[in-house]
């Protein structure tokens, strides 16, 4: 309305001016005018409808479910050689000499007994090999998630007859 008024003193002002009117009475019978003209813009829109639609829109909305997937650390698998001890026998059989004297007249004699003796010597054998591997097993998870979905719902008043259509297909 503001604008209108404004509008409408200018216009006045201007005419005043050039009909020899003050600018001042020109002004306020402008502004009068502007006041009036947009009053009755403003009743004839209200009061003749012919800009509006007959049909109107509701958009329905749906929540929608963005899947991504993020490697993360589920644990740590530590692998290492622990050194064992066990006591273990072993049956070796080993030769020694006996010395056998027989009564005689004989001299003295000397002779050299000997007998084996057991030297045990360890050295490493491999005796199993341990494959270390990793590897990608995939597995179907489902999820499940409430979304919340906008319905139209529809309040009839009255004897107002509605038709309610099915919903149109859409090509995208």
């Amino acid at each position: 309305m503001g604008t209108y008024i404004i509008i409408g003193a200018i216009i006045g002002s201007i005419i005043g001016w050039v009909t020899g009117f003050t600018v001042i009475t020109g002004i306020i019978i402008g502004a009068i005018a502007g006041g009036i003209s947009y009053t009755m813009y403003a009743s004839r829109k209200v009061n003749n409808p012919t800009n509006e639609k007959k049909e109107q829109t509701l958009q329905l909305r749906e929540e929608q479910l963005d899947i991504k997937k993020e490697r993360v650390q589920t644990g740590e698998v530590k692998i290492h050689k622990e050194v064992v001890e066990e006591q273990k026998t072993i049956t070796v059989p080993i030769k020694r000499e006996e010395m056998v004297i027989e009564a005689g007249d004989e001299e003295e004699l000397r002779i050299p007994l000997k007998e084996e003796e057991i030297n045990i010597n360890k050295y490493p054998v491999q005796v199993n090999e341990v494959s270390i591997t990793k590897r990608q097993i995939e597995e179907i998870k489902q999820i499940k998630e409430k979304v919340k979905k906008e319905t139209a719902h529809f309040d009839v008043a009255g004897d107002a007859d509605v038709i309610i259509n099915p919903k149109s297909e859409t090509k995208d």
